[in-house]
């Protein structure tokens, strides 16, 4: 398996469009991934898990539009962001 995990921080004012994005995302995206896990814990702390069946899978799907639609939400609704593609940090 090959991960993408994302970690970041949103605010109050900005968490309902984050939600409203991914959860509209997430049955497409789902489509693409062996596994998608998008969580907020009370302090408004940011947890996405994507796993995919293998390198050839995740170097596919990741760039496609969805995924990039995704990674522009991320980027732009949160703070603090930090995203790691196996173990290697990106960001």
């Amino acid at each position: 398996m090959e991960s993408v995990n994302i970690n970041a921080r949103i605010s109050s004012k900005k968490k309902a469009e984050f939600f409203q994005t991914t959860e509209s995302l997430k049955p497409i995206l789902n489509k693409f991934c062996e596994n998608l896990d998008i969580n907020i814990d009370s302090k408004n702390n940011v947890e996405i898990h994507i796993e995919f069946k293998n390198k050839e899978q995740l170097e596919n799907y990741h760039s496609r539009n969805e995924f990039n639609i995704l990674k522009g939400t991320v980027m732009s609704l949160c703070d603090d962001l930090e995203i790691k593609i196996g173990n290697t940090l990106v960001s």
